[in-house]
């Protein structure tokens, strides 16, 4: 892999870091949430105040769409390689919740991340996350379930980019795709 491909990996793990957070965030031990198992699609737009990682990422979309078949593969399973799948062009990731991870409280949640999630209204909450794997990103936001099926967010964090700290905004769509993970 090149080193423009290293870096640009490390960027679109800054947004997946941050997207299994947020989408992650749904149950907590102090709050249950119902919500249904299974294959879910956390789709998210992500903003930031230099607007490098935008750049990067259609650089890597483009990078990715001219690679031989084999290559592109091999880089589609790094980017993949949080339990799920994700989607670089369409901006989303694919996570798998069985009903006993959501009974527990215990989804699918990247190593090295804390999370800390208050109910604030029926629907409605707040969360904070604070992640130290490479990049360390932190943050906050809010989540609102419209259904068992669907819920929306938006989120504000910090984090770094090729070394320089950088201030990003995150909108958030989930929706539940199947029963089946398979």
């Amino acid at each position: 892999m090149t080193a423009r491909l290293t870096n640009k990996y490390i960027l679109v793990s800054a947004i997946l870091v941050t997207a299994l957070a947020l989408s992650n965030s749904a149950v907590a031990e102090t709050v249950k949430i119902d919500i249904e198992p299974g294959l879910w699609q956390h789709s998210f737009n992500i903003k930031t105040a230099s607007g490098e990682l935008e750049r990067a990422m259609q650089k890597l979309e483009q990078q990715l769409a001219t690679m031989p078949a084999a290559q592109r593969q091999m880089m589609q399973k790094m980017l993949s390689s949080q339990g799920g799948s994700f989607d670089l062009s369409a901006r989303s990731v694919q996570v798998c919740l069985t009903q006993q991870q959501i009974d527990r409280g215990q989804l699918p949640q990247q190593d090295g991340c804390e999370q800390n999630i208050t109910q604030t209204g029926d629907n409605s909450y707040s969360f904070a996350f604070s992640c130290k794997g490479n990049p360390p990103t932190s943050g906050n936001g809010v989540m609102t379930l419209s259904s068992r099926k669907a819920y929306t967010g938006n989120a504000s964090f910090s984090t770094d980019v090729n070394g320089k700290a950088e201030q990003m905004t995150m909108q958030q769509t989930g929706k539940w795709l199947k029963a089946d993970c398979g």
